[in-house]
């Protein structure tokens, strides 16, 4: 997946089936289901807090601009946390492969709890740049929804990214894409799941408005933000983790729910706020 869709969870999938048997987005849609999977082509002055997290040079997941050294992003996406000067970011760019900002990374903070006590449960870390982004248009941080922020039950939410755009071909994609999705029933999503994987209380689910699963993030999209609109604004509130398959309507995405680690990111790195 890098939303681990494909590494890991098609090894949980063969389990399963034994066991069963005021911001303006672009809104320029692409071919039939074309993008993210069922989105539409963006540039990144749309989602200048989005940055590909690259690994030896080849896109691996995506991550987000908390601050001008700190990307946050999904612990899966960082196999090699003990080597961090195989990692690096690029920001700035409505490509993965050029433009922008190349920034090597410093130190990865994985949290410690990274699969325990289920699998992909406190699936969230942060990545540490040996140089500061310059901010512009296209590279800016984004807030994290806050505990007192309100977000609607079917609250319109925006997740973006160079993960596949096909279900059929998972490869990454070139320019950045992003769909529109709404967060889904926890009970019936944790049901769906049974058996596949758990849904734990610091995870949310999220898919297409219709429930006929079109839209969804997919291969390559892990560790990218969730976005929704509060008060005027574009704040933070998940992270691309897991799922089974992509643009599943039995299983939506299950994004890692950022607000429930407030604590945790002012503990590791307490000079984070307020955002510089």
């Amino acid at each position: 997946m890098q939303r681990i869709r494909l590494l890991l969870l098609l090894l949980i999938a063969s389990v399963t089936l034994a066991a069963a048997q005021e911001q303006e987005l672009p809104a320029q849609p692409g071919p039939q289901d074309g993008r993210i999977v069922g989105g539409w082509e963006t540039k990144i002055e749309h989602f200048p807090h989005q940055v590909s997290l690259q690994l030896k040079g080849r896109h691996k997941c995506g991550g987000t601009i908390l601050s001008s050294s700190i990307i946050l992003t999904a612990a899966h996406c960082l196999p090699m946390f003990t080597n961090p000067n195989e990692y690096a970011i690029r920001a700035g760019s409505t490509l993965w492969s050029s433009g922008g900002s190349y920034v090597r990374v410093r130190q990865i903070i994985r949290h410690e709890q990274f699969n325990a006590p289920t699998l992909m449960n406190n699936d969230i870390a942060m990545v540490l740049l040996q140089q500061p982004l310059i901010f512009s248009p296209s590279i800016q941080p984004i807030e994290i929804v806050a505990p007192v922020d309100m977000v609607p039950a079917k609250a319109q939410l925006f997740v973006s990214g160079w993960g596949s755009t096909t279900v059929e071909q998972l490869t990454t994609a070139p320019r950045l894409h992003y769909t529109a999705i709404v967060q889904l029933d926890r009970v019936s999503c944790t049901k769906n799941y049974f058996g596949a994987g758990i849904v734990t209380h610091t995870m949310f689910c999220a898919g297409s408005k219709s429930g006929l699963g079109e839209r969804d993030s997919c291969m390559g999209d892990s560790g990218g933000p969730l976005i929704t609109h509060i008060d005027g604004r574009f704040k933070l509130l998940g992270i691309v983790s897991w799922g089974l398959g992509c643009a599943n309507a039995h299983y939506p995405g299950v994004y890692t729910h950022v607000t429930a680690y407030s604590d945790w990111l002012l503990r590791t790195v307490p000079n984070l706020w307020p955002l510089n």
